[in-house]
């Protein structure tokens, strides 16, 4: 039988105020709770950028990657939709009105026959208008939120510095083909875009009283506790 996952509580703090909290906490004054946390500071004190670089591309027992490079997959696959999306609308609407002006005069042989083909072609324009602007915003996204994840991952810090540093190394990726000067220019750009994309995401992690670093973990946790649970109710079942 299957057993009912019991979801984890999570507390809210805004400015030192707890607004809900959380009785799953567990006692940081505990003896457990202390060992815990000298084990994890002497592996954070151990490990270097390097070593937290290369877990990024490592899998686990399971073969899943890791939440890092989950969300940047997320977000490219997020990014290509908004931009199917946004490309998409836009050239349906621009075909639909060239398909009437240029068919003005022309002679169908029925009714269903000029709508089979106005919807080809409002469909067509769509697909590739949406391809269009979806393959470079998923690009763009992808490469933000990697060199974002990688910057903050490298320093095992989170300020506005990593996305600043990522719509940095995005901006100008995504000019590559263009020459230097258009690397400069998308560099740029993509800084500007970071750095407020990073004041926006770093004050909302202020007010919750949260950090990418304690996000990133978290996700980590659930993912390992989601795995053990399956392989222990795998061997139970089987």
């Amino acid at each position: 039988m299957w057993r009912r996952i019991v979801p984890v509580r999570l507390g809210l703090t805004i400015f030192g105020v707890e607004i809900i909290s959380n009785n799953d906490v567990i006692d940081p004054t505990s003896p457990t709770a202390q060992k815990l946390a000298e084990r994890a500071n002497l592996h954070i004190q151990n490990e270097t950028g390097w070593d937290r670089l290369k877990a990024i591309f490592e899998t686990d027992e399971f073969n899943s990657i890791s939440p890092e490079l989950d969300n940047v997959l997320s977000a490219g696959t997020g990014g290509l939709l908004v931009g199917m999306f946004i490309g998409g609308i836009p050239a349906s609407k621009i075909e639909y009105d060239d398909f009437i002006s240029r068919n003005k005069a022309a002679t169908f042989e029925n009714h269903f026959e000029a709508k089979s083909k106005l919807q080809f072609s409002v469909t067509k324009a769509m697909a590739q208008g949406g391809w269009r602007v979806g393959w470079r915003l998923a690009l763009f996204t992808g490469a933000f939120t990697f060199f974002t994840t990688a910057v903050s991952t490298y320093r095992n810090k989170s300020s506005v510095f990593e996305y600043s540093a990522g719509g940095l190394l995005a901006g100008s990726m995504y000019k590559l083909p263009m020459g230097p000067k258009a690397m400069i220019s998308g560099g740029l750009a993509g800084a500007a875009m970071g750095t407020v994309a990073g004041v926006v995401t770093v004050g909302i992690m202020k007010l919750s009283g949260t950090t990418a670093e304690d996000l990133r973990y978290w996700k980590k946790g659930w993912k390992e506790a989601a795995n053990r649970y399956c392989t222990k109710l795998f061997r139970k079942n089987f």
